[in-house]
């Protein structure tokens, strides 16, 4: 997918509008990168109400922070997450691009990792949803947001599900 973006086709439920949007944001590595670092700033500029949906995307949020698996320093994404029960699950879409996202390959080497839910931080354990979870997961997180699995499609590549474990506070 990497080489051919122009060539995704619209999902019919989304709007013309939201769709240009979507592969704007979505045009590159650089620019998700960019604006992933913004969302980190912003979020922690403001972290109320993140993790119920009331940053910019709606959608629940959570800063999660990894040990760089090449430079060993901590490395944090915004991410958009669904809560099921204590555990909270992130996807590794990064937008259909042909490879994982770096912190699923930091949590990779490394499943100890922080999280940050509105203004509360945690220190926490990841680890790849089982085949079992996985089809129970990702039809709540279709549900959730399209778009993932929308961009599934778009690739070769299975998106990790990542299930994070609070373990206590940071």
């Amino acid at each position: 997918m990497d080489q051919n973006r122009e060539q995704i086709k619209k999902p019919d439920f989304m709007s013309d509008e939201d769709w240009a949007k979507i592969l704007d944001q979505t045009s590159s590595l650089d620019r998700i990168r960019s604006d992933g670092n913004a969302d980190v700033q912003d979020y922690l500029a403001n972290p109320a109400g993140r993790a119920t949906g009331a940053g910019p995307s709606g959608l629940p949020t959570l800063l999660l922070t990894t040990v760089g698996r090449k430079s060993g320093e901590k490395r944090t994404v915004a991410l958009v997450f669904l809560q099921d029960g204590e555990n909270l699950v992130v996807v590794g879409s990064l937008a259909g691009y042909d490879r994982n996202p770096a912190w699923c390959l930091n949590l990779e080497a490394n499943p100890n990792c922080w999280v940050q839910l509105d203004d509360r931080k945690m220190k926490a354990v990841s680890r790849m949803a089982s085949d079992g979870e996985r089809k129970a997961l990702w039809a709540k997180l279709d549900a959730m947001f399209p778009v993932w699995a929308h961009f599934q499609k778009q690739t070769d590549r299975p998106f990790p599900l990542i299930v994070i474990t609070p373990t206590g506070p940071a």
